[in-house]
């Protein structure tokens, strides 16, 4: 579990970096929300994240926009069963397209663009939603999905919290993924500063 939860930890993360450092006023935003509610370079805890609310929104955004696994690990049936008039007999091939669910306009309008504020209510607290489904749904979900959610959560959150990463003018990254077991970025170079 440990191993499996490395690359989608890490590409997600790299593409958070993309999306924040191509976004500045979106990684500002953050900044602000980390300096007034951390205001140092304390390290960031679980106690600290019900209170990052856009923090939160950043990640749960950042998890549909990459699509990181677009399309689910095959499942098969194990009797008959009917699927919305459709009618699957037992040892079908089924596997979900998550990627259709995530880039939907009817759940996620624009959904070609990066907005963490779908994820923040009216009151601007966090609400995740729950066609926000990168780990899948149901019993055959991934396994390490809180685990996962928490590392991101404590690695975003202290990394932005210490550092502002922008884009060097005359090297900018390439967004076009690199498909494999799971999206990842082109490598890239960034402009990385301290905040304290």
């Amino acid at each position: 579990m440990w191993l499996a939860g490395q690359e989608t930890t890490s590409n997600t993360l790299a593409w958070m970096i993309l999306y924040l450092m191509t976004n500045p006023k979106i990684q500002s935003k953050m900044h602000q929300e980390l300096d007034h509610v951390i205001g140092s370079d304390r390290m960031i805890t679980l106690d600290d994240k019900m209170n990052l609310n856009y923090v939160n929104a950043v990640i749960a955004e950042t998890q549909r926009y990459c699509n990181l696994i677009p399309n689910n690990i095959p499942h098969r049936l194990t009797e008959d069963f009917d699927f919305h008039g459709y009618h699957l007999k037992a040892n079908t091939m089924v596997i979900p397209q998550v990627g259709s669910v995530l880039t939907d306009e009817n759940i996620f309008p624009e959904a070609t663009k990066f907005k963490p504020e779908r994820f923040i209510d009216e009151n601007g607290k966090f609400q995740t939603k729950p066609e926000l489904i990168p780990f899948g749904v149901g019993k055959r979900a991934c396994l390490g999905e809180g685990l996962a959610r928490l590392e991101l959560y404590l690695f975003a959150a202290n990394l932005f919290n210490h550092f502002e990463i922008t884009v060097i003018p005359s090297n900018p990254p390439n967004m076009i993924p690199i498909v494999g077991g799971t999206k990842m970025p082109e490598p890239f170079l960034a402009h990385i500063k301290h905040r304290f």
